[in-house]
């Protein structure tokens, strides 16, 4: 398989599990990549909308839109940072603490299906490889 070919294999690969799971929180209003900003937020309660950011690679208008859908949904608030003004954390509502097991057992079912003809040692050769992919990214920027 040629680098094109290749590359173009790994985006068709992140875009049938960002469809399939949207599908799947679709009736919690969490389509579109809602589901991914908020498994974050409940991971890490308090994290800042740059970290968030950060964490999942979309631009600051893309990110600012998504929060503003999962405020308005009830999802998470934002609340001012004590040590800088500027900065918002945010945090899950009782709403997001309600569905976060079932959110999560979403994302991990489908990991588990879609990686178990995977040996272990396979997983370790391919996130190695996607590492070095990513931080070569990272090095351009």
């Amino acid at each position: 398989m040629d680098d094109t070919n290749l590359f173009r294999l790994i985006g068709t690969i992140s875009r049938q599990a960002t469809n399939e799971v949207n599908q799947q929180v679709k009736a919690y209003g969490l389509d579109n990549n809602l589901f991914l900003y908020l498994l974050r937020v409940l991971e890490e309660p308090g994290l800042t909308q740059f970290k968030l950011t950060q964490l999942v690679q979309v631009d600051k208008t893309t990110m600012s839109r998504s929060l503003k859908k999962l405020e308005t949904q009830g999802y998470i608030t934002k609340q001012s940072d004590p040590a800088n003004k500027n900065f918002k954390k945010i945090f899950p509502t009782p709403a997001a603490l309600a569905i976060e097991k079932t959110i999560s057992a979403v994302e991990e079912d489908y990991i588990k299906i879609k990686l178990q003809t995977l040996s272990t040692d396979a997983k370790q050769d391919l996130s190695k490889l996607l590492v070095m992919i990513q931080e070569s990214h990272k090095n351009e920027q």
